[in-house]
């Protein structure tokens, strides 16, 4: 049984807060749902016309004059110390030499060969769009390409980002035939994802909250890790009810392959792991993943895209795990890159749907308690249960 980490010490209270946002309220289209931020997925440079796919040639053309910066750290004036590292920190192990090679790389690839004007600036361009002209974009993270090129010689950068591209392109094509199909067409592609909720756009014609940090889009797996929103206009011209969309997306997510991992403990903790990215989203399903009986519920962690860990609550024990997940769900949040983060709280699924549960340890030397907040369904149920004879609160 896992215990209290070093945040984990002293008693604890329980604050219940208001009602939370369950799945419980239902799927329903966008447009009546989540607020929408315009610029919540990818910020970036729209790129020009790719030119064709063939290995000598750019794939693109100049997208946008250079910027006044540096590629990756901000320049300091005199006397402002140690020049910083142009290196990104997408891209940290980069050496500096490293870091220019790949810059003179990605103007190689992305430019149109000229010298008419300065090269770009990718540092803080990390996040650009592969599309034709008039084309909805596909999403394209530099990192990737970066991630990509870190353990092969620099004689073969150039030929593996070209074949990377033109795959992505591929895949673009794809995903712009299948956004014009019709429901029969991709009904066994269509699945649902998890992302936050500030990531859900005017292009996501279905949108659920599931907490407050959360919600769940339908999607249309394209290939590999790629997949694209069900966009307003096709999912009207299917004249489909949503909740039969939605049925058929957590079908496909019911057959989907999964590997679930046990600690040695008597009612473990389990990791689940999925292919294609879909990992996060078996929280969704997560009372068919756990292979024991959880009449009191189920205790989930999804700090970031990748990564699911659930618990099935028993007794006395959920006091010392509340108090020994919540901080480390927080802190594993915190270390993510933000483009991957999920949720930092802890999550209890019950027969109503999917609660945020925070915990607030007291400040070290404090007298005060440490705070548990969650719902008052929730703190009723922890209240019920006495702590373990050796928990120090």
């Amino acid at each position: 049984m896992a215990h209290p980490g070093p945040h984990g010490g002293g008693a604890f209270r329980g604050l219940a807060g208001g009602p939370g946002v369950t799945a419980a309220e239902g799927i329903r289209p966008r447009r009546g749902g989540l607020n929408v931020l315009k610029n919540a997925l990818f910020v970036g440079s729209r790129t020009d016309s790719p030119s064709p796919n063939l290995p000598g040639m750019p794939l693109f053309r100049r997208a946008k004059k250079a910027g006044t910066g540096t590629g990756g750290g901000q320049g300091g004036g005199q006397g402002a110390g140690p020049e910083p590292s142009p290196v990104p920190p997408w891209c940290a192990w980069f050496s500096p030499a490293d870091w220019h090679a790949f810059e003179a790389l990605l103007n190689d690839v992305f430019l149109d060969g000229n010298t008419s004007g300065p090269p770009m600036r990718f540092g803080e361009q990390r996040h650009l769009s592969l599309a034709a002209e008039g084309e909805t974009g596909a999403p394209l993270d530099l990192a990737e390409i970066a991630e990509l090129v870190r353990a092969l010689p620099r004689g073969n950068w150039r030929s593996a980002t070209v074949s990377f591209l033109n795959q992505k392109q591929r895949l673009s094509e794809r995903r712009r035939e299948l956004e014009r199909a019709g429901f029969a067409e991709v009904r066994n592609l269509l699945m649902p994802r998890l992302v936050t909720v500030d990531s859900v756009t005017d292009r996501h014609a279905l949108a659920v909250a599931v907490t407050e940090e959360l919600a769940a889009v339908v999607v249309i797996q394209v290939g590999g890790s790629l997949s694209a929103p069900v966009p307003p206009e096709q999912f009207d011209s299917w004249h489909m009810d949503s909740s039969a969309v939605w049925a058929a997306a957590m079908a496909n997510l019911d057959a989907a392959p999964v590997s679930l991992q046990y600690n040695d403990d008597e009612n473990p903790l389990v990791n689940v792991e999925a292919d294609g990215g879909w990992t996060s989203t078996h929280l969704l399903h997560a009372a068919d993943l756990i292979d024991r009986p959880a009449p009191l519920g189920i205790l989930a962690m999804v700090p970031y895209h990748g990564h699911l860990m659930l618990w099935a609550v028993e007794g006395p024990e959920l006091h010392t795990c509340v108090i020994a997940y919540g901080p480390l769900v927080r802190k594993m949040w915190e270390d993510a890159p933000q483009e991957y983060r999920l949720s930092s709280r802890l999550l209890w699924i019950g027969e109503g749907g999917i609660e945020t549960i925070q915990v607030h340890p007291s400040p070290p030397g404090s007298e005060e308690p440490g705070v548990i907040t969650g719902s008052a369904r929730f703190l009723e149920m922890l209240a019920s249960f006495r702590p373990p004879d050796d928990y120090p609160g």
